[in-house]
């Protein structure tokens, strides 16, 4: 935390970015999400192929990923309010051109530019949160941060379904989150001014930070990752990834398709599945403290309960839709869970190398590899093969995910416990 703020304008800084900083991830999803939630409606609308309409998302999703390695960097580099301030601006304008396009390609241009311009959010937003609070309450704001995000997915759902879709068009949606996202911006730049008005907290703190590290901590070599079982977890990731946003993004379009509902309607009764997201990080929070030092242990179990569900659903998809959506809903759920651990767990184990956020933004990075691949592979094979085929794929990949997990769980003890 910084040293660099008076006690009084730590205590305003803290207060405003209590507020703003979920507000921004709530901006974030709702201007990042709102393709893919309204993907069945313009497949449906302009009778565009499946895969050709999960290009936008897949190269977003690439941008995205690869930008959170270079945001991560730049966050360290110039003052990391002005790059969320840039960020916004950007995916508020590119949100518009959304709605304004009619024109595929185009699309699929400006989607991947909105990629790079969300992964301009959550580096530096960490980076503020840690300079202008205490540990506690950046745990907690962190948590009011994540909830906001998936609330952004749920109101996107709701929002989509009842009102934009079902009385205007599909474009109406990408227009409003420009909107909100606007103003959620107007609110950043005058917090941001209230809150540095007397002093700014970042000035040099990188370069005091990796000074440090370096003179710390051991150099981490490919032979210490190789024989860690990070390999392992590499995949594994890419799988979460996979599988977390490929169901996700295709739900709407699976059960539109599978009962013949109309797109809105599809929309709308997936909302279940941000919701159990919610409900499966707090039951694996739970898991987590009765885990010590066993992620991949812990991953590998969530893993196997979500190739339970894909199990399930290979026999019984087409029964009926409640079933359907509970089951795909409750494997999403579960990928969520491995997320926690593999996402958010595994990078701290290098802190003894002074890489935390270095492996962060890399393993970030390696969760929408597998989301971008899934999101035009699971298209494609549903247009030459139907959904069947789709969830056999989807068991497969968990298949792979959770060998991957369990694999790794006797080199990666060893190596968190040397």
């Amino acid at each position: 935390m910084s040293n660099k703020l008076t006690a009084h304008k730590k205590t305003t800084a803290a207060d405003l970015f209590a507020v703003l900083c979920p507000l921004i991830y709530f901006a974030s999803y709702l201007t990042r999400k709102d393709y893919s939630i309204v993907m069945a409606a313009i497949t449906e609308t302009e009778g565009i192929a499946k895969s050709v309409a999960g290009i936008p998302e897949s190269l977003a999703l690439i941008s995205y990923g690869a930008g959170q390695i270079i945001s991560g960097v730049l966050g360290d580099k110039i003052k990391p309010h002005k790059m969320i301030s840039i960020g916004l601006s950007a995916t508020a304008i590119l949100n518009t051109a959304m709605a304004l396009c009619g024109e595929p390609t185009a699309r699929a241009v400006i989607w991947f530019l909105n990629g790079f311009a969300q992964s301009m959010l959550w580096p530096p937003m960490v980076r503020i949160l840690a300079a202008t609070m205490e540990e506690k309450r950046y745990n907690d704001v962190c948590v009011n941060v994540n909830i906001a995000g998936i609330s952004g997915t749920i109101f996107l759902y709701l929002t989509s379904s009842l009102i934009w879709i079902k009385f205007f068009t599909w474009k109406y949606t990408f227009f409003a989150s420009a909107i909100i996202c606007a103003a959620i911006l107007t609110a950043w730049l005058v917090g941001c001014k209230k809150a540095f008005s007397d002093s700014d907290p970042f000035d040099k703190k990188a370069k005091e930070v990796n000074s440090s590290a370096e003179a710390k901590h051991p150099k981490l070599s490919f032979g210490v990752i190789f024989s860690s079982g990070f390999l392992l977890i590499a995949l594994a990731i890419v799988f979460q990834g996979a599988l977390r946003d490929g169901i996700t993004d295709w739900v709407p379009t699976f059960i539109s398709e599978t009962f013949s509902l109309q797109s809105s309607n599809a929309i709308l009764k997936s909302v279940l599945l941000p919701v159990l997201g919610v409900i499966s990080l707090k039951v694996v929070g739970i898991i987590n403290n009765k885990l010590v030092r066993a992620e991949t242990k812990g991953a590998g179990w969530i893993f196997a309960l979500g190739l339970v569900c894909c199990t399930v659903l290979v026999f019984f998809y087409s029964s009926n839709q409640y079933i359907t959506l509970l089951v795909s809903s409750l494997a999403v759920g579960t990928m969520h869970g491995v997320n926690f651990f593999l996402v958010c767990i595994v990078p701290a184990r290098f802190e003894k190398y002074g890489m935390v956020s270095t492996m962060s933004g890399i393993i970030n990075s390696l969760t929408y590899v597998g989301s971008a691949a899934a999101i035009y592979i699971f298209g494609a094979v549903s247009e030459s093969l139907g959904w069947n085929a789709v969830v056999i794929t989807w068991t497969v990949t968990a298949v792979l995910g959770t060998l991957c997990c369990f694999l790794a769980v006797k080199p990666w003890h060893k190596f968190v416990r040397g």
